[in-house]
Order: structure tokens, then sequence, then C-alpha cells
């Protein structure tokens, strides 16, 4: 209690004495998830403000970190918020909706390299590692987001005493490779996944888990909480966590600390 770790049972700390792999989510776990917009380009260029207001409109109720930063840049920005209809979120892939007649679709690369514009989009370059995109498409309107997060300054520590104590770490996102691969390496995470739907990160965990693995999931967004169920041992990061993300975990780190979490492995192993 006095690191801010809450235990759903005595189980759930047996549990833990027993796990040997941490899988864990990229944005809002390894890094702070106060993710900030750095820039938009239209294609062609001239529309962003129009792509910014469409981004701010489709994510006005959303909690996802990308989500946030968006709200947050059009608002310093005092951008109108359009009457967006039949929203729908793509797990895993982004959100869509109506602007009057025409659909809006806000989401990873990944929407334009399956669909008409697979064509267009090899010619153009993904953005610097440290930068995350967000495409925004309406009928003639192609423009992007890029984004930056910060890693948490703890991280790197904790993953090195993770490996000290014989424990394997994996990144499991659904961020491109290169995003996920500059965190990884500055932080020095044992195995980068990126790229992922949220089917395919619950593949992983049973993959892992075939394999022979104990494995504890920590993660904190709506997306994670099938993979968290499917983990041997659930950690939430709770501070900004998602509802679903808490109910779903075992263990619930309530300050959003990831040190914490080398306490709870280590001290019931140093028991055992």
């Amino acid at each position: 209690a006095r690191h801010g770790i809450l235990f759903r049972g005595g189980a759930a700390i047996e549990k833990m004495a027993e796990v040997n792999l941490v899988a864990l989510d990229k944005t809002g776990t390894l890094t702070t998830g106060e993710m900030e917009v750095d820039s938009i380009e239209s294609f062609p260029a001239g529309r962003e403000q129009e792509a910014a207001e469409l981004a701010y409109s489709l994510e006005v109720h959303g909690s996802h970190p990308i989500g946030r930063a968006i709200k947050k840049y059009a608002q310093s920005r005092g951008l109108a918020q359009r009457e967006i209809e039949d929203f729908q979120a793509m797990s895993g892939s982004g959100v869509q909706g109506r602007d009057g007649e025409a659909l809006c679709v806000l989401g990873r690369r990944e929407l334009l390299e399956g669909g008409p514009l697979q064509e267009w989009i090899r010619s153009v370059p993904e953005p610097a590692p440290e930068f995350s995109e967000n495409w925004i498409l309406k009928d003639d309107l192609i423009a992007r987001i890029l984004l930056k997060d910060q890693i948490r300054v703890e991280s790197q520590p904790i993953l090195a005493k993770l490996k000290a104590m014989g424990v394997r770490t994996v990144m499991l996102t659904g961020d491109r490779r290169g995003a996920a691969e500059s965190v990884g390496h500055a932080i020095g995470i044992e195995q980068v996944r990126a790229g992922l739907t949220p089917e395919q990160k619950v593949a992983a965990i049973q993959d892992y888990t075939a394999a022979g693995y104990k494995v504890a999931m920590v993660g904190d967004g709506v997306n994670d909480a099938p993979r968290l169920a499917a983990a041997y041992g659930s950690v939430a990061m709770g501070e900004r966590g998602s509802d679903a993300a808490m109910e779903q975990s075992e263990v619930v780190l309530c300050a959003s600390l990831v040190p914490v979490f080398v306490v709870v492995l280590y001290e019931p192993m140093s028991r055992s």
C-alpha cells in the first residue's frame, strides 16, 4: 500500500513470484503517454487546419493518449469542433465518423496501405523514429498528424533490474516499427514486437505461454484488456489507465509508477 500497489487477493502475489517474462505496452507504460502534436501535414499542403478540426472532432470524447494530444492541440488554437455522426472506434486501428455526408477516418498508416491509396502511400516517407503518425482521410483530404511522446525516465533502470533478476522483457505495441525500436533501444528492452493489432498482441501472449513462460502483462489502455486477460499475471497502470484495463488486472499500480513493479516481482521472489 505504501508503494501504491493494489493486489486483488493473495493469489496475485503468489503468481507474480513465478513470472519470468514481462510484456509491456509502449504508450502510457514505457512512455509517459503525454503525447504532443508536433506538426500537421496535408497532401497537398494548405488544408492543415481543416485536418486538425476533423481530428479534434473525431477525438473530442476519446481518452487515448493520441486523442488527448489532439484535443489539447486544437483547444490551444481555438479550432472549431464539427458535428460528427455515426462515430465508431476501430479496435487498434483508429476512429471514424461522418461530417455531413462525408466519411472521415483517423488512424494508422496501415489503413492507407490496405486501400485504394496503397500505391500512393508507398511514396510518402515514414517520419523520423521519434515520431508517431496518424492519418486523416475525408473525400479528397489526406493529411497526417505527427506526435511525440516522452520515455519514462525510470524505464531504463527498471528494465535493467528485471534483466538482472532473470526476467525477460518484451514490448508489444501497435505503433510502427521505427518508433517502437527507437524507444526499445533507448530503454534496453530485450525484444520489440511492433505494428501489432489487438488480436496479434493476444496471440503473442499465448505464444509465449505455449513456450513455457509465465507472462505478466503490463498495460493501461482499453485495448490492453484482452491481453491482460490472456496473461498469467496482469498489471494495470492505474493513474491514467482505462476502467477496462484496471477491472481486468490482478495488480494495479495506483500511482502509475513503473518502478513499483519491481517491488511486485522482487519482494515475493526474495521470500520464496
